[in-house]
């Protein structure tokens, strides 16, 4: 059975009691929660356990090239990541090895003295989350091409349209379903019941429980692959 963006609302609404069984919203409240569904979906994609998939977004990152833009009118033209993951790596193409990046803040990167030094390959990457395209600086610059392979979440989708049918794995609807109601509630001017207010926050925490990855202790790369020492009075190897 398919479930489509104008089903969501209307559940939604009747468990809010906005709504009885057979009635139909107006145009305007159907238009009014649909982009209250969307923003909701937007402000999800900022939570990293709200998002069950990853997106593997690969380029070739020319030599002597110290920064590069990836989005929808970057150098890199792709999906504007919403942060890129620690497991961002490249490629070696002559070799096939992989090799991972640390990914540094602007502080970091604004202490490297010298940011035009070259080496075969870099070991930093600092990422300006500027948009619509993130601006990516290297350190040291590589001086041969690498494959890139940006990791990051990949966005739930957005409805366009009430009759635009919700494709998500399991648990999803029923958050949607839920958290909308607790979402538009104040716009009609009602309190949603404890139970829809339980049932919105124990569903989306069910799906945060399935999306996080099991911990694993690890060692940086910085450490594996540099064998160098994190100083931890400077914050940096």
């Amino acid at each position: 059975m398919t479930t489509t963006a104008g089903d969501q609302i209307n559940s939604a609404l009747r468990l809010i009691g906005q709504l009885a069984e057979s009635e139909t919203p107006s145009a305007a409240t159907s238009q009014d929660a649909l982009a209250a569904l969307n923003q909701m979906i937007d402000s999800w994609n900022t939570e990293r356990l709200a998002v069950f998939s990853t997106q593997d977004q690969v380029f070739s990152w020319p030599p002597n090239v110290l920064s590069r833009t990836l989005g929808p009118s970057g150098d890199f033209v792709g999906n504007r990541p919403i942060l890129l993951d620690d497991s961002t790596y490249f490629i070696d193409t002559a070799s096939g090895i992989s090799y991972g990046i640390k990914i540094i803040n602007q502080q970091q990167y604004d202490g490297i003295a010298v940011k035009t030094v070259t080496s075969t390959y870099p070991q930093v990457i600092w990422v300006n989350m500027s948009y619509p395209n993130i601006e990516m600086y290297v350190y040291p610059k590589p001086t041969k091409v690498l494959e890139w392979h940006f990791i990051s979440v990949e966005e739930l989708t957005k409805p366009a349209l009430l009759s635009t049918t919700l494709a998500f794995p399991p648990g999803y609807l029923r958050a949607f379903k839920y958290n909308l109601a607790c979402e538009i509630a104040a716009e009609f001017g009602v309190e949603p019941s404890p139970q829809v207010q339980r049932i919105a926050m124990t569903s989306k925490r069910n799906l945060k429980r399935i999306n996080n990855p099991d911990d694993v202790m690890s060692i940086p790369y910085a450490i594996v692959g540099t064998r160098q020492r994190f100083n931890i009075f400077a914050g940096n190897y």
